[in-house]
């Protein structure tokens, strides 16, 4: 055996490899193409709202921010007190030894 044979065998893997990716990069630019293509208007369609049913839906939008801003604000009160109450009573009832 000359030592060319594993050569060989490399770049025909190589190029075996360059074609798969080269056939794949063809397949999804084409999808990608079929698929602007085929749908070259989508678009959403919401019905048309009044300005005073917008402004009626903004007050709930905020409404119900607020409502969920101040609950978490207690919440997050709660859980730092609990946690202090605990902190606090480990520290007092634990007995220092020197």
């Amino acid at each position: 055996m000359d030592g060319w044979g594993s050569l060989t065998m490399l770049i025909k893997r190589q190029e075996a490899a360059k074609n798969r990716k080269t056939a794949l990069k063809y397949e999804l630019q084409k999808r990608r193409e079929s698929y602007f293509k085929g749908k070259p208007e989508q678009e959403l369609e919401f019905p048309e709202i009044s300005n005073t049913e917008m402004k009626i839906l903004k007050e709930k939008i905020r409404k119900k921010y607020k409502a969920d801003k101040i609950k978490n604000a207690i919440i997050s009160i709660l859980i730092f007190t609990l946690v202090a109450a605990v902190f606090y009573y480990i520290i007092s009832n634990k007995e220092w030894v020197s």
